[in-house]
């Protein structure tokens, strides 16, 4: 905890989203957010102060190299996540990807093979995008409370597969649960799949952050929780957090494994908080990062592949 050392007031979230204990205990106190931990999961909780830009989400970040190398980081995944999911469905088909972005991991997916791809977000520039990419695309309402409706009249196909990447860490805390299995519940009997993709508080980048922030700077930290813009993450999950939360949505976990989150070597290009540090110092500091990451299991961002409970298919 930074500062003082005094213990922040107690937060916001009664309970834990991901395992539903009543254990959250506070585990840091900065200037634009706070966060709890589960004592139970090892779940994240955050509390965000800073002002919230309300710009359309994929307005508010910098073009140029960050833009370039997230494409190069989405598209990688694409096809780590496609190669792994034909272990379980040889032949994925009916995708969609819900908050789809720019959709460059349904390129990667088209690319890959997959057969029939769709996407969903409430950006309109999204919606565009994906439009002009000649991919079935659905604008998205705004939730309310615990309840996410999807049009799905928009699609050509009910969807096989739900991939929710980079997505549910951004749900408020108190409606995580609800919004995920209200999103399952919609796509039922046809859905068969979900692959979630979420930031992981066991992996080295978030050590390292939290570490910085406790003794120097928390500008690395607050950039992983992405303060300031809209939406936020409200949420780092941990394994054994994802294991606690899947069953609570009517879902069963069939496989799981870790990613980098990011290019070793344009590091520079994605940690905003590391630009006035010298170029080439940073890249070497992340070839250094993703070495030891990858050396022991300590990638940033967790990926689980999820059966539907109930569906042998």
């Amino acid at each position: 905890m930074r500062g003082s050392g005094r213990v922040p007031p107690p937060m916001s979230a009664p309970s834990c989203p991901a395992c539903a204990s009543p254990s959250l205990q506070p585990s840091f106190q900065g200037p634009r957010l706070d966060v709890e931990t589960c004592e139970r999961c090892g779940h994240r909780v955050a509390s965000h102060r800073a002002p919230r830009n309300t710009a359309d989400y994929h307005a508010q970040y910098d073009s140029g190299g960050f833009m370039d190398s997230l494409r190069v980081t989405r598209q990688r995944q694409a096809r780590r996540i496609v190669e792994r999911l034909r272990r379980h469905v040889p032949q994925p088909s009916r995708l969609l990807d819900f908050g789809a972005g720019r959709a460059w991991f349904l390129e990667g997916c088209r690319e890959a093979g997959v057969q029939e791809l769709s996407g969903a977000d409430i950006s309109e520039l999204s919606v565009n995008l994906m439009r002009d990419a000649g991919i079935p695309a659905m604008r998205l309402p705004l939730p309310e409370g615990g309840q996410w409706h999807l049009p799905l009249q928009d699609l050509p196909f009910r969807p096989r597969i739900l991939t929710l990447l980079d997505v549910v860490e951004h749900f408020p805390g108190a409606h995580l649960t609800d919004m995920v299995r209200h999103l399952v519940t919609q796509l039922a009997p046809e859905l068969e799949w979900v692959v979630l993709k979420v930031p992981v508080a066991s992996g080295l980048l978030y050590r390292v952050s939290r570490a910085m922030a406790g003794v120097a700077s928390p500008g690395l930290f607050e950039q992983l929780y992405q303060a300031g813009t809209f939406p936020p993450h409200e949420s780092y999950f941990t394994h054994d957090s994802m294991k606690a939360f899947l069953p609570r949505v009517g879902l069963e976990l069939v496989d799981a494994f870790g990613d980098l989150d990011f290019e070793a070597d344009s590091l520079a290009d994605r940690a905003h908080a590391l630009k006035r540090l010298p170029r080439p110092l940073v890249s070497l500091a992340g070839q250094g990062l993703g070495a030891v990451a990858r050396g022991l299991s300590l990638e940033d961002a967790g990926i689980f592949i999820a059966r539907v409970s109930g569906n042998r298919a």
